[in-house]
């Protein structure tokens, strides 16, 4: 009987091996198969998207459109509005980044004047929700204060 439990264990040894070996090669084999889009391949469909704009009659660039194509802060989206790309985005590396339609239109003056009754409520909201040391109360971070400092103001209108 033992003779048997041993075969059987070197049995299963031998195809622990085997099937290991076979999963090593698979490894192996999908390492060495090109990626599906190579880089050349991609430089390649820029230049063919690139000479199709150069070479079609019906495009005429001047020198405002120059500065936006080679601005690498500006992207034109699907409705032709171009937009400026902000700092958040460009570090995501993300292909298609959201846009903020603050940054789309021009900001009045309206906008950018100070609110000194925000800059009062973050004030009473930090006294709240922070300790003498500048850390956070229990319960409290960052986004719970700026919701108390909205509320503050809401309350100061």
């Amino acid at each position: 009987m033992s003779e048997y439990i041993r075969e059987d264990r070197e049995r299963r040894a031998r195809e622990d091996i085997q099937r290991r070996e076979e999963q090593r090669e698979m490894r192996d084999d999908r390492a060495r198969e090109p990626p599906a889009r190579t880089q050349d391949r991609d430089e390649a469909d820029s230049m063919r998207r690139l000479a199709e704009v150069v070479n079609d009659p019906d495009i005429a660039i001047d020198t405002s459109m120059m500065k936006s194509i080679n601005d690498p802060e500006q992207i034109m989206m699907p409705s032709g509005e171009v937009a400026k790309v902000t700092r958040r985005m460009s570090r995501r590396r993300q292909s298609f980044p959201s846009f903020r339609r603050d940054l789309i239109l021009p900001r009045t003056n309206k906008k950018r004047k100070k609110n000194p009754k925000l800059a009062m409520a973050m004030k009473q909201a930090n006294a709240r929700g922070r300790k003498k040391n500048g850390g956070f109360k229990k319960g409290y971070d960052q986004a719970r204060i700026a919701k108390l400092a909205q509320r503050l103001l809401k309350k100061m209108k």
